[in-house]
């Protein structure tokens, strides 16, 4: 009840053996959510007074957190703190993780290609700061709108455009008109007023001069409004989820100028990323443009097309290393059947800091690296400035994925905690340990043998009992050939038993060796965590590289295929399109050809065009076709 107490807004995963127990509303929150059936421990008590509860087993609870999460509850995690076996009286607990939409880290809660974003605002009378972060692969953005009637504009359109699940909110920024609003019902994003103090200038800079080792020089000086929007977003990491979070470490400011602003609705009604009616990937820009083979990549290719970059220079750059791979067929062929087999190092490398990742996360990692050459190798030949430089970035660390391919079984069990992970050679006591838990009755008999070939007892045995364990079995016609340092344990009928120095220290193996391969097995992957965390930038790196690689590879692939070509962009106010095709509704056709159609517009006489016709006729089509083309 104290635990409840300081976590009222969260439903309590309170551990008890192998479940997870709820009590009180939090049991009849979960037990309606979940399908679950109410208990109660004191039934001598009246109806009325009893305490309602329900649980779910430890190992399974993931998908019932999943759908806590998904109806939007937050769940608090409360685990023993010490050892039942030495602890006096009742076991310490405390709270280990506070789980939100925002702060999901497991693989089975989270979309594989969707970036799930912790956002934060903070808001006074200078301006509004902005930062949002994915927790499972790292990703940091943040910026600031000056004070100002448009203020509120450009935050909700920076909002709709990284549709964070959750957003932690000043003071200031909940009393923000309309704000809650648009993110609850039209982002369906939690909203968690959080304390002014956890945005403290003092106190939001020392955090942000601490958590970041990289980017913080993009960061203009005087911005205390993202400075404190950034601070109060570490704050609440900090304080929900307990633990490590050296993953966050690469900080990345910009401005609004960078990328091409779009409201909310013009989101939607272009349908950049799902359709308007059925909410699905298919009938949007990015399920025509998106052939990526990796997570990474489906995940940057999305954010890609919510910021259109402005900059002609950054256009340029990328296009002419579509273009470049356009041109190389073999090799754009050969990246797309290498970059299927890469592993998903971004939210890999966020669970290892974490703690959360397992066995398997770790062999998956190693795998994912171990493609890394061959990409290097592919883009050897590629010309584009772009393509070099991130084929400068794929470090594939091989001192460390020898060492994970060394120390890891191809197939690693679900959980590290029951053993059976390690390579045999990698560690000579787990080999040892293993060799005596499978080969325990040859040890016996080859004790056996040498101890009647030592002693001249010829026949005495080994045997064992629950009640007394291993022992020395000795006929009494024979026990004046007991050596003396034999201790007895035992009398029978006809015989003695013993126990010798060399039968005891083998039966304590024996009888230990499972659970102290399985401790030195977790103490082995521990150290394998950590070695790994050693290397979390240069991974993090190679992660962004690839995903780059991967979206131009789909757009060099799309471009192929649909005979793209690769427009001028500039700085001019001239829009020139001949023979424009909708992308989208070039690909719904099934039986008809889409007619292509030319646009010219710009600052002087063709400032703006009135396009008339029927109902049906394709003025919308027209008009959003020219968007998207802009957009592109």
């Amino acid at each position: 009840m104290q635990i409840k107490e300081q976590n009222q807004d969260a439903i309590l995963f309170f551990r008890l053996g192998d479940f997870y127990e709820m009590f009180g509303d939090d049991a009849r929150k979960a037990s309606k959510e979940l399908d679950l059936t109410l208990t109660t421990r004191d039934r001598n008590k009246p109806p009325e007074e009893r305490t309602p509860m329900c649980g779910v087993p430890y190992h399974s609870c993931d998908s019932y957190i999943a759908r806590l999460i998904a109806k939007g509850y937050k769940v608090a995690i409360c685990e023993q703190t010490e050892d039942p076996a030495t602890a006096k009286g009742l076991v310490d607990r405390d709270i280990i993780r506070i789980i939100s939409p925002g702060t999901v880290i497991s693989a089975s809660m989270l979309e594989e290609g969707k970036n799930n974003f912790l956002s934060a605002v903070y808001a006074d009378e200078s301006g509004v700061g902005l930062c949002l972060c994915d927790i499972s692969t790292g990703e940091v953005f943040a910026t600031s709108f000056p004070a100002g009637p448009e203020a509120r504009d450009h935050l909700e359109n920076e909002l709709g455009r990284f549709h964070p699940t959750e957003a932690v909110l000043s003071e200031g920024a909940w009393a923000l008109a309309g704000l809650t609003d648009f993110l609850k019902d039209r982002l369906d994003c939690m909203c968690q007023h959080w304390e002014e103090e956890g945005f403290a200038l003092d106190h939001a800079q020392e955090m942000v001069d601490k958590q970041f080792t990289a980017g913080l020089e993009t960061l203009p000086a005087g911005d205390t409004a993202a400075v404190q929007a950034t601070g109060g977003l570490l704050r609440y990491l900090y304080d929900t989820q307990k633990t490590d979070l050296g993953h966050i470490a690469a900080f990345s400011y910009y401005t609004t100028g960078q990328f091409m602003e779009l409201d909310l609705t013009a989101r939607q009604t272009l349908e950049l990323t799902e359709t308007m009616r059925g909410k699905e990937k298919k009938g949007s820009l990015l399920w025509v443009l998106d052939k990526t083979r990796t997570a990474m990549g489906h995940r940057l290719i999305r954010g890609w097309l919510e910021r259109p970059l402005l900059s002609p220079v950054q256009i340029a750059r990328r296009q002419q290393a579509v273009n470049d791979l356009v041109g190389d067929i073999i090799t754009r062929e050969e990246l797309a059947l290498e970059l299927r087999e890469v592993t998903d190092l971004e939210r890999l490398i966020g669970r290892v800091v974490y703690g959360s990742a397992g066995g398997r996360d770790l062999a998956a990692l190693g795998s994912g690296l171990g493609r890394l050459p061959r990409l290097r190798e592919l883009l050897e030949g590629c010309p584009s400035a772009l393509l070099q430089s991130l084929r400068e970035e794929l470090d594939d660390l091989p001192q460390l994925r020898d060492l994970l391919q060394r120390a890891l079984v191809d197939e690693p069990p679900f959980s590290v905690r029951e053993g059976k992970f390690i390579r045999e050679g990698y560690s000579e006591e787990v080999d040892r340990l293993r060799n005596v838990i499978d080969h325990g009755a040859e040890l016996l008999a080859d004790l056996e043998g040498r101890t009647k070939e030592q002693t001249g007892i010829r026949n005495m045995k080994v045997g064992y009992n629950k009640v007394f364990g291993y022992y020395i079995e000795v006929a009494k016609s024979q026990t004046d050939l007991v050596p003396q340092d034999w201790v007895r344990k035992q009398t029978t009928v006809n015989a003695e038993r013993y126990i010798s120095q060399e039968l005891e220290e083998l039966e304590h193996t024996i009888l230990s060796a499972q659970d102290k391969v399985v401790a030195l097995e977790y103490q082995l992957f521990v150290e394998l965590r950590e070695e790994v965390c050693a290397h979390v930038a240069q991974i993090q790196a190679a992660a962004a590289a690839v995903a780059q690689v991967d979206v131009l590879t789909s757009f060099a692939v799309v471009a192929a295929a649909n005979q793209y070509c690769m427009p001028l962009v500039d700085s001019s106010s001239t829009l020139s399109i001949t023979e424009g095709r909708h992308p989208v509704v070039e690909k719904m056709l099934k039986n008809a050809v889409f007619v292509p159609n030319d646009t010219h517009m710009d600052d002087g006489d063709d400032l703006c065009a009135i396009i008339t016709g029927p109902n049906m006729a394709g003025k919308s089509t027209y008009m959003r076709q020219v968007a998207l083309i802009l957009s592109l």
